[in-house]
């Protein structure tokens, strides 16, 4: 393989980490600091659009002259929230979405973001080294990080479980050319169905799901349990460790999906050089597969034949044959052959 053939791409990681007390209460007082920078900055921006100005002075920097308590967290994780709040507004003002709000810290889910400069985030075995901390957190390192780490966002869910993510620049090399082609539509079961015999990855939840009506009817139970001795739900011990055993399976069960689907894009551009995929399916309720995982289907493959030189084609949708709404092999095989 010759290097000007490896194509550079920013590629993301996620490990659980296992932090100390001493790092968890960092953590604890970065999210807050980056809350408290977030929310000022956003008041200053209200202020400045009511007057008639897109600009205002207050920055991280003024912020730490006037709250000397921010100094002592991370100053790329403030500059960072700085980046977000800008990038909020353009998306508001370019109606991506919606007018930005102030972050709480009731949201289940809390993170910052830092940036790796002059090696300040780096692994030492199964241990990273993150900056302001002086000892290293232990990773789930469950596969090998290639290439230079760009940035580190931890986040937590609900300051107990935390969690990694990192941004790398990665050289991939372009997977070999198969000289085939295959139509993928879409199918509420499994997700895709194809126009040549193709196994898929394992799927399958029942197990998971039985689990999980299992733990939310127990839930229920309990939250009947609290009102009857007329206790806060907040306060009440045992609802709070069964709602904490559902929301861990809610966290198994998308992340069984997610893995399904990384599997699934993968091996087609792997088999197959050219995949022509469904254009406008038709998308039903309650079904295994949502229209919100098909289009999640959708970016992994997008970015994935960018990387390994696969080529995508979206073409017309076709009649349904059958109550399940999925596509028949001989069906799908024909459009394509006649488009």
């Amino acid at each position: 393989m010759k290097k000007e053939d490896l194509v550079k791409v920013l590629k993301g990681y996620k490990f659980r980490i296992y932090p100390n007390e001493k790092q968890i209460q960092y953590f604890i007082q970065t999210f807050g600091c980056v809350r408290f920078t977030y929310n000022h900055l956003l008041h200053a921006r209200q202020k400045a659009l009511q007057a008639g100005d897109y600009q205002t002075q207050v920055s991280p920097a003024s912020l730490k002259r006037d709250y000397p308590f921010l100094k002592k967290t991370d100053s790329l994780a403030l500059a960072n929230a700085q980046r977000n709040l800008d990038r909020a507004f353009k998306n508001y003002f370019s109606k991506r979405a919606g007018y930005p709000k102030l972050k709480t810290k009731k949201n289940n889910w809390q993170s910052y973001t830092t940036n790796n400069q002059k090696h300040t985030i780096y692994f030492v075995g199964n241990q990273l080294k993150l900056p302001k901390l002086k000892s290293l957190v232990t990773v789930n390192l469950h596969r090998k990080v290639a290439g230079e780490i760009k940035s580190a966002t931890v986040s937590a869910q609900n300051n107990q479980m935390f969690f990694v993510s990192l941004l790398c620049l990665e050289e991939i090399n372009p997977l070999p050319k198969t000289g085939t082609t295959i139509g993928v539509a879409y199918c509420p079961e499994n997700l895709v169905q194809m126009s040549a015999v193709n196994r898929l990855p394992v799927y399958k939840q029942e197990t998971l799901q039985y689990q999980l009506d299992k733990a939310i009817k127990r839930l229920e139970v309990r939250a009947k349990a609290a009102k009857r001795r007329k206790v806060l739900l907040e306060q009440a011990k045992n609802y709070q460790k069964q709602k904490s055993k559902v929301q861990k399976l809610y966290m198994a069960k998308n992340d069984q999906k997610k893995n399904y689907i990384d599997q699934l894009t993968y091996r087609l551009v792997h088999d197959y050089d050219c995949i022509c995929l469904e254009k406008q399916p038709e998308f039903t309720e309650n079904t295994k597969f949502s229209e919100t995982d098909w289009q999640h289907f959708l970016r992994k493959i997008q970015y994935k034949a960018r990387w390994y030189d696969k080529q995508l084609v979206f073409v017309d949708s076709i009649e349904k044959e059958n109550e399940t709404k999925c596509f028949t092999i001989e069906q799908v095989g024909k459009k394509l052959i006649n488009q």
